[in-house]
């Protein structure tokens, strides 16, 4: 493509960090409703049969190896939440850039950043972030725990409202003297961030008229795409193609050649995701490949012919077509749909404090845990057990279908 279309398209693509209300959080079209189901399903038929149905794969799983965890950061790695601060930022303040006003909310999905983003949105303007009592100070509910609003006009931020309360009889009055607070006035300009899990939750068991939220928008396949190249830690002029390895069909190029654009499957891993762009870059790079011998590409029909038709100075990433699904375990009840509803809740809790919100002994959830972490559905995170960015999707599915509250995404 050439530079004056590249600047065009640049110029028409839209903001890759965008921040809306709620109300008008737009999934990937494929994954409203009941259709997430089937997109998922379309989404791994394209990656085992789009448009190769009766041929052998261009890369066969047994010829490929999983990257080291080096080479996977530079590939893949973290996501600059400033950024998206950069982006909420604008959105708080407006084009005459004025401070902020009132309480503002931000509600954030698993695995999405919202206490990165609302920390850094915290530094740049000099809020106090008001921190979490202990777990100790949640139950007694004595009264003794009380927050110090900045008296002098500062702002003030909270950056993960789901670390105020516990659901127990005695752990829910500080979030509700918070909330009072916020609504009433008193509390004064300020910046909360909370779970979308969450304020779901805060909203069911609070009467008051919550301040409207803002959420970041679902990452559709372009904007996933052009995400997913600017991870790329490229050195130089260095060029690469991530390949599906059945298909042998580019399913993204860095740098990017159209930034509104998408392949096939980048758009319906969008749509899986239901635009979550934590747990999509979760997916992106546990399918990552390399061949175990750079020089067997060279020797291989299938490779060199894809050569002459793509760049024969780009470096191929091979896509893996086989990565397995996860499952829940099979003794799967009740208790484990209480203890994984327990962690969302929350956005996570540690071994001393799940127990104190289940009716369940301690060594029970413990064990439930291990278990969960053995089948990658629950991960460890600064000490506190949450559900994994590769078992979200199953997870919330589930706990769908049992009846439970879930978040508005």
């Amino acid at each position: 493509m050439s530079e004056g279309v590249s600047s065009e398209a640049e110029k028409q693509a839209p903001e890759l960090w965008q921040f809306v209300p709620l109300s008008a959080y737009a999934q990937p079209e494929q994954a409203a409703g009941s259709a997430a189901a089937a997109a998922w399903s379309s989404f791994l038929r394209l990656f085992h049969s789009a448009h190769h149905d009766d041929t052998a794969p261009v890369k066969k799983e047994d010829e490929l190896r999983s990257l080291p965890e080096m080479q996977l950061e530079h590939l893949v790695g973290q996501i600059d939440w400033r950024k998206a601060s950069n982006a909420l930022d604008a959105t708080l303040s407006g084009e005459a850039g004025a401070a902020i006003s009132g309480v503002q909310v931000l509600v954030g999905q698993p695995h999405c950043g919202h206490a990165e983003i609302v920390a850094d949105w915290a530094a740049r303007h000099h809020a106090q972030i008001i921190e979490p009592p202990s777990r100790e100070a949640l139950l007694a509910n004595d009264g003794r725990w009380q927050v110090a609003w900045p008296a002098d006009g500062q702002p003030w931020v909270l950056t993960g409202l789901e670390r105020f309360f516990l659901r127990t009889a005695n752990g829910l009055a500080l979030a509700r003297s918070l909330l009072e607070d916020m609504v009433s006035g008193r509390a004064g300009p300020g910046l909360a961030g909370c779970d979308s899990w969450a304020w779901t939750f805060l909203q069911r068991v609070s009467s008051l008229p919550l301040p409207m939220a803002l959420t970041l928008q679902a990452f559709d396949g372009p904007r996933l795409s052009r995400l997913f190249a600017q991870l790329v830690d490229a050195e130089g002029e260095r060029r690469l193609r991530f390949r599906n390895a059945r298909s042998g069909r580019d399913m993204l190029t860095v740098p990017c050649e159209d930034d509104n654009t998408a392949s096939d499957e980048v758009a319906q891993l969008a749509a899986h995701c239901r635009g979550n762009v934590g747990t999509a870059r979760r997916y992106w790079r546990q399918r990552l490949r390399a061949v175990p011998d750079p020089a067997a590409e060279l020797g291989d029909a299938n490779s060199k012919e894809l050569e002459k038709k793509g760049d024969p100075e780009a470096e191929v990433v091979w896509v893996s077509a086989a990565q397995p699904e996860l499952a829940l375990p099979l003794e799967a009840n009740e208790d484990v749909a209480l203890v994984l509803h327990a962690l969302l809740l929350h956005n996570g809790l540690s071994d001393a404090v799940l127990p104190a919100v289940l009716p369940l002994p301690r060594h029970h959830c413990i064990a439930i845990v291990l278990r969960l972490q053995r089948l990658t559905l629950v991960e460890q995170c600064e000490g506190r057990w949450r559900v994994s960015a590769l078992g979200y999707e199953l997870v919330r599915g589930w706990l769908r279908g049992r009846g439970f509250l879930i978040d508005d995404f």
